[in-house]
């Protein structure tokens, strides 16, 4: 299987908790991938804009922590480290961009698998892509975007969002997530450079 999907992820009071959370955040402009120099003009890349990551603490109420429980209530499964945070994608900007129609197909790292709750549209043009390699140009399979739909995949499997935004901003949580012991221990030492 391509990818996982969990429709209705997170309850209703932490689907709202979370929104507040977005829409309150401070956003970062930023573009995809961050490998990649395009001369400082953003545009040229993906460009989109990006919370940092949020962090855990004691309250309940914080992202991190309500994420990471849901998470684990779904699938029954312990998330020994995540990485999570919100992103924006400007429709005016993506036209503005040559990644405009054909982003290209990439893979995640330094986690067990990856995935993107989706917040403020139900349309199939604003869901993600998904490819057998990195030179397919049509995909595999494809998934839209569903207000608090939660897709998740292995970190190994090709993908992109689809490129042809309908709504004016496309507002997602993507996380990184690792399951197991063995994951970890290699994300520390490149971590801590060892």
């Amino acid at each position: 299987m391509l990818f996982n999907c969990i429709d209705n992820f997170y309850k209703p009071h932490d689907l709202g908790l979370m929104t507040v959370h977005c829409l309150n955040f401070h956003f970062n402009s930023t573009h995809q991938s961050l490998t990649n120099y395009f001369g400082g003009d953003r545009l040229k890349g993906y460009p989109c804009y990006e919370t940092p990551d949020l962090k855990s603490d004691d309250n309940l109420l914080n992202p991190y922590n309500i994420f990471k429980n849901t998470f684990e209530n779904h699938l029954n499964t312990e998330l020994l480290h995540v990485k999570t945070f919100f992103r924006k994608t400007k429709l005016a900007e993506l036209k503005a961009s040559p990644c405009w129609g054909q982003y290209k197909p990439h893979r995640d790292h330094d986690a067990d698998f990856a995935g993107v709750i989706y917040f403020n549209s139900n349309s199939f043009d604003d869901g993600t892509n998904f490819y057998c390699n990195e030179h397919d140009y049509e995909p595999t399979a494809s998934i839209g975007a569903r207000l608090n739909r939660c897709i998740f995949y292995d970190i190994n499997t090709w993908h992109s969002p689809k490129m042809k935004q309908v709504v004016e901003e496309r507002w997602v949580q993507h996380f990184f997530a690792i399951t197991k012991k063995e994951t970890l221990e290699k994300h520390m030492e490149l971590k801590n450079g060892t």
